[in-house]
């Protein structure tokens, strides 16, 4: 079976926004094995008619994304009466679902006239009802193909996709199964280095591995019939670089229940970072459990000020490993954490005291002992920041997984 996506939206053809619904969708069709076929268009009527007679010709199943808003740059249902020779009709189900919503938000049953536009399709369409918006969609049935008009807010179209779509494919198509996939999210390794040890142990012929880099992390997708033998053995020979087997956990959150499971705390004192390792610890909900607080001593004169001699500085340079050091210990003691972490470097473009670009020191520091660890990644300034605050975290993780190693008094 063969499945187009047509993505709409000026602002998506022109860089300005990113598209996340087809990656959405068409992440859970790879899974059955399903062909994907996709096209962007703008804002304009010629575009959109061309792509939905590409479609039709193509696919048994064409799902719309985007323009069923009520300003004058929303042109899907407009498009769709005129593609299928038929006149619009506001439906009645469709303006009663919408009632219901407003009523809820503002506990008044009359509906703006603009949004009454919302619920007008064209003749012989079944709507889709939206229980994360206003926007209703609609379903069109022509000579055995399908064709889904959803709303472009992501969370919208997420919803009615799994609700509605994928339901339908699965009553049509009984006998199409989701593979069976093993997951590993990994970092501290290239995609490269992690094909080439894959390929070592060798892939059985009716398992497919797929790479998928995200900056600074890998995550790798194992499909197949039978797939439990290999997915253990790569397993094992790229243990010490996966940190989860779940398409949802991040490493943050893997980071943070470690802390709380070990009932630990932490604080950090970034240069280099700016900011970013603080904002990855306390990205998740309940990080107040172990995150006791942060300090960006991104000039000399602040390092100081949180407990740096002033002769460390002078000797080794604040990109140092005597000063990351400093850093991670003094951060820790003015809040009182059991680690400190620390991050100091040159994210460029420019050298910092003679010092290369790319070139960092990470402090980690507990009551009983203290420690640097270099690094040198010339990956553009953005990229290093990044990059410096996941190696924080691996440092953090590696160092109080084993309970025999996390009694700090």
């Amino acid at each position: 079976m063969k499945i187009s996506f047509i993505i709409t939206g000026e602002e998506i053809i022109s860089g300005f926004r990113q598209d996340k619904n087809f990656s959405y969708a068409s992440k859970i069709l790879y899974e059955y094995g399903f062909s994907v076929h996709t096209q962007f268009v703008g804002d304009r009527k010629g575009d959109f008619m061309f792509a939905l007679e590409c479609a039709e010709k193509f696919s048994d199943i064409i799902v719309c994304s985007g323009g069923l808003g009520s300003t004058s740059d929303d042109l899907t249902r407009f498009v769709a009466a005129e593609y299928f020779g038929v006149e619009l009709q506001e439906n009645p189900e469709a303006i009663e679902h919408i009632r219901k919503k407003i009523y809820e938000r503002s506990g008044r049953l009359e509906i703006p006239e603009p949004l009454r536009l919302q619920a007008t399709f064209p003749k012989g369409a079944e709507p889709i009802f939206n229980e994360k918006g206003s926007a209703p969609g609609f379903k069109i049935e022509r000579q055995g193909k399908s064709f889904f008009f959803l709303p472009g807010v992501p969370t919208e179209f997420q919803d009615m996709f799994s609700k509605y779509v994928i339901t339908h494919i699965e009553k049509r198509y009984p006998n199409a199964k989701k593979k069976n996939v093993k997951v590993f999210k990994i970092f501290g390794i290239t995609e490269t280095y992690a094909e080439k040890e894959i390929e070592s142990i060798g892939i059985p012929k009716n398992v497919k591995v797929s790479y998928f880099p995200s900056f600074p992390e890998l995550t790798i997708r194992i499909y197949g019939d039978e797939i439990e033998d290999f997915s253990e053995k790569v397993k094992e020979k790229l243990r010490e670089h996966i940190y989860s087997e779940s398409d949802s956990e991040t490493f943050n959150q893997v980071v943070g229940e470690i802390l709380k499971r070990e009932n630990l705390t932490i604080s950090t004192a970034e240069s280099l970072t700016g900011g970013e390792l603080a904002n990855m610890l306390t990205d998740i909900p309940g990080s107040s459990l172990y995150f006791r607080g942060s300090q960006v001593v991104y000039h000399p004169e602040a390092k100081l000020k949180l407990g740096v001699k002033r002769e460390t500085i002078e000797k080794f340079g604040t990109v140092s490993e005597q000063c990351a050091k400093e850093l991670s210990e003094s951060v820790r003691e003015y809040f009182g954490s059991d680690i400190g972490i620390s991050t100091t470097g040159v994210a460029g473009p420019d050298s910092i005291e003679g010092k290369p670009v790319g070139l960092f020191y990470i402090g980690f520091s507990t009551k009983n002992s203290t420690e640097a660890f270099e690094f040198r990644f010339n990956v553009g300034r953005k990229n290093v920041k990044i990059l410096c605050s996941y190696l924080a975290m691996k440092i953090l993780k590696d160092k109080i997984k084993d309970t025999s190693k996390v009694k700090y008094d």
